[in-house]
C-alpha cells in the first residue's frame, strides 16, 4: 500500500467511526474519541493502543459546546502528539491534560534508551472509544459497541501497518478482551502477545507508579529499545 491509498482507506476509516459512533452516543450518552496524536503516518516505527479515553464526559454536552450536531471525522484525534509534548490548548487552558502519561514515558521513551525519537514519531490510538470513568467501567457499555470498537481498531492496524505495537496494560484480561492471545511475560513488566498473527507487545498503564520509577522506567526502556529497534 502506498500513502495515497492510505490516505483513501484512512479516510472511509475516520467517517466510518463518525457516523458509527455518533450513533452510539446518542443511545449512551457518552463522548467518543479515537486518538491521541494525529494519525496520518502510514507504517510508523510504533503504534500505541490505550484501552479507552477517561473522564465519562457527556456527548450531548459536547456537542452543545461545540455546536455540533455531531462530532466529524475531522476530530477523532488530536492534530499535535500529545503523549510526546504539551498541547497549546492545555498550556492554553491551564490544564493538566496527558501530564502524567508524558511523565511516565519520558522514563522509558528517553534520551538514554534512544526512544524519544521514536515515541515522537509513535501514533496512539484507543481500543475502545467512548469515556468512562476508568478502563473497569468499559464492561457496562453495551456488547455491540465493544464489538464495534475492537473491529475497527484491528481494522485500522492493517491499514496503518505498523512496525510495532504496543498496548498499555499489564491486565490479560483486557489484553483477551482486546484479541491478544498467547500472552507471556517477557522481562522488566513487559509481556507480548499474538493479535492476528503479529507479535505484540504491552506494558503497565501509566498509573501503576511502581512500573515507572525512574529505576523500572529505564529498564523497562532499555528492554524496549532491543524490542523496537531490532
Amino acid at each position: 500500500m502506498d500513502n495515497q491509498e492510505f490516505t483513501k482507506k484512512r479516510e472511509i476509516w475516520l467517517q466510518q467511526v463518525s457516523d458509527e459512533c455518533h450513533k452510539f452516543a446518542e443511545k449512551i450518552d457518552l463522548d467518543f474519541y479515537v486518538f491521541q496524536t494525529p494519525s496520518d503516518k502510514y507504517n510508523p516505527d510504533l503504534l500505541i493502543i490505550g484501552i479507552n479515553p477517561g473522564g465519562g464526559n457527556s456527548y450531548t454536552k459536547m456537542l452543545e459546546k461545540k455546536g455540533y450536531e455531531k462530532r466529524p471525522a475531522t476530530e477523532l484525534g488530536y492534530d499535535t502528539n500529545t503523549i510526546y509534548e504539551k498541547p497549546q490548548w492545555e498550556i492554553d487552558l491551564k490544564a493538566k491534560g496527558a501530564d502524567k502519561l508524558r511523565s511516565a514515558f519520558r522514563r522509558v521513551f528517553n534520551e538514554d534508551t534512544g526512544l524519544r525519537e521514536i515515541l515522537k514519531n509513535s501514533i496512539m490510538m484507543n481500543m475502545f472509544y467512548f469515556n468512562t470513568q476508568k478502563a473497569k467501567d468499559i464492561g457496562s457499555i453495551n456488547s455491540e459497541i465493544q464489538e464495534y470498537c475492537i473491529a475497527k481498531t484491528i481494522e485500522f492496524i492493517k491499514i496503518l501497518n505498523p512496525k510495532n505495537i504496543i498496548f498499555l496494560t499489564s491486565q490479560n484480561w483486557m489484553l483477551k478482551k482486546c484479541g491478544v492471545n498467547s500472552i507471556e511475560v517477557v522481562e522488566n513488566y513487559i509481556k507480548k502477545g499474538v493479535l492476528e498473527n503479529k507479535v505484540v507487545y504491552a506494558i503497565p498503564h501509566y498509573g501503576y507508579y511502581s512500573a515507572y520509577s525512574y529505576e523500572n522506567g529505564s529498564k523497562m526502556g532499555k528492554s524496549l529499545k532491543q524490542i523496537l529497534t531490532a
